[in-house]
């Protein structure tokens, strides 16, 4: 009875809203789309299946075991959420698509959500796009053999260009393409709680992909997927030239914020920490949950075989420490 009323309630929500959320995955290309093939390897497809069906998107290594995404991508719109709440338990499947191995295919791995912003609301014009974002524990640590981009504060260490100067990488189409001429801009917030702007090409599929600087590995933003703007007159499925930036035709994305790059090394390292553990032969509990006590123990393990304090600390020496270990296996 409870898993019908909940069915219920979740179509009933669904059927509400569907206009709205109709319009958020619509397309929005606000200048002509000149998008073409690229081949950045640490960039891919991320999909989940969902009880309401299959969730796909943009994702990109950011460390050596994890990559990172939108959190709409990885657990559905909001009125999936709301009536089934983020957790640990769900699963991704993530493919560098740019990467071909010996033997044909493309490096694919399991992918675990470890932590995740606090993306509520009514609804996900409404929501807090800066909190879009998901950081995932890959199963298969494809950035240590393929590389990873950098999380970088363009707000706190650069001056923006006024026009062009970023890059944007996503997967609307089917294949990767880059729109290599986008134009951001920082600081406070509009009325739909975007805190970062930007007039990159964003279709259904792009959601995920990372903003970044031209020229550079470091990435500013991720595209969050809607119009961030209140006037509906930019959208168009083709774009038009516009001769000055118009912060009404522009997408949100979520910045990375000193703050939100904070949490990602915390999450990146403890995630490396754990995966080495459990190579090792340490039990270190459930791969992709690291608040737990199973795997602050095995660092204490670790800590106390090498004579060290029991700090249980998942990062700093330890680190070292495993990646001596780890050699040749």
């Amino acid at each position: 009875m409870a898993v019908a009323l909940r069915l219920l309630l979740t179509g009933l929500v669904a059927a509400l809203f569907l206009p709205s959320f109709w319009i958020l995955a619509s397309a929005w290309v606000f200048n002509p789309d000149l998008r073409k093939a690229a081949n950045f390897s640490s960039v891919g497809v991320i999909e989940f299946s969902l009880p309401e069906g299959r969730s796909t998107g943009t994702a990109f290594l950011i460390g050596e075991c994890t990559a990172i995404t939108n959190f709409h991508v990885a657990f559905g719109p909001w009125y999936v959420t709301a009536l089934r709440p983020p957790s640990n338990a769900s699963r991704g499947t993530f493919t560098l698509t740019q990467v071909t191995l010996p033997a044909g295919g493309h490096p694919t791995t399991g992918a675990i959500p470890v932590v995740w912003g606090d993306y509520a609301g009514p609804d996900r014009q409404f929501r807090r796009p800066a909190n879009d974002w998901v950081v995932l524990a890959l199963e298969d640590c494809l950035g240590r053999r393929h590389g990873y981009l950098l999380p970088y504060d363009a707000a706190l260490h650069d001056d923006i260009p006024v026009r062009g100067g970023f890059t944007a990488v996503g997967y609307s189409a089917g294949r990767q393409l880059v729109d290599s001429n986008c134009t951001i801009r920082l600081g406070g917030s509009s009325g739909r709680g975007a805190s970062m702007l930007n007039d990159c090409a964003a279709l259904p599929g792009d959601s995920g992909a990372p903003i970044i600087r031209r020229g550079t590995g470091r990435v500013v933003a991720m595209i969050s997927g809607f119009h961030a703007g209140s006037s509906m007159s930019c959208s168009s499925s083709k774009g038009v030239a516009r001769a000055a930036w118009n912060p009404q035709c522009t997408n949100a994305a979520v910045p990375f914020t000193a703050a939100l790059i904070e949490r990602i090394d915390k999450a990146s390292c403890a995630i490396w920490t754990q995966n080495l553990l459990l190579r090792l032969g340490y039990d270190a509990g459930p791969y992709g949950v690291i608040d737990q006590p199973l795997l602050a123990k095995a660092v204490k393990q670790v800590q106390l075989e090498a004579g060290m304090v029991q700090s249980g600390e998942l990062c700093g020496t330890i680190c070292s420490i495993l990646r001596m270990r780890s050699i040749g296996i």
